[in-house]
């Protein structure tokens, strides 16, 4: 009986090994690959904020001075920040970028096809009513706890005077006319 249960155990044990190198056979390499975001940012924009369109309204062309960089137009607008907690960073300051009207960086030039020519728009800062240049931060803003609102205004800017003609003969109008289209993108850097 001894010598039977010797036999039975040693076949045990091999079926055992047979099953254990069966399931080591079936085994797979494989990886996990594990991503995600932290960020130190102190808001979220609000949602309204985040696309907006700004109606600069209808304005004739007599409304602007005859000189380069004369305003027209004026108009409000804001960019909202929510849910600021004010932790770690006390500040932001806003970057608005987009094409450049001519050699004026400080102005955003038109897009699109059939644009009115010899204007741009010009966005300031309504605190300090100060041009904000492309692609340049803006001044600080001190950052509230919970929601937080800047505000610029956004004018129509001439870019080319008008020409007097010799003779009484009429002269060459610097703007045109027609419809006005502009897209300018803003970033919030935190401090």
């Amino acid at each position: 009986m001894f010598q039977k249960m010797r036999k039975y155990t040693a076949v045990c044990g091999t079926s055992l090994l047979v099953v254990m190198a069966a399931t080591a056979a079936k085994a797979a390499d494989g990886q996990v690959e594990f991503t995600g975001t932290i960020t130190d940012n102190a808001c979220t924009i609000n949602s309204e904020s985040v696309k907006k369109t700004v109606d600069l309204g209808q304005i004739r062309i007599a409304d602007f001075a005859n000189t380069v960089g004369a305003t027209a137009g004026s108009v409000p607008f804001s960019i909202s920040l929510e849910n600021c907690s004010g932790a770690t960073l006390k500040n932001a300051s806003i970057k608005f970028s987009g094409q450049q009207a001519g050699t004026d960086a400080t102005v955003l030039g038109l897009t699109g096809e059939n644009q009115v020519a010899g204007v741009g728009i010009q966005i300031n800062d309504a605190r300090t009513g100060n041009k904000l240049a492309l692609n340049a931060a803006s001044g600080d803003y001190v950052l509230r706890p919970q929601s937080n609102t800047f505000d610029f205004t956004a004018s129509y800017v001439r870019l080319v005077a008008d020409t007097d003609a010799a003779g009484g003969a009429p002269g060459v109008r610097g703007i045109g006319t027609g419809k006005v289209n502009a897209l300018a993108s803003f970033d919030v850097t935190y401090k």
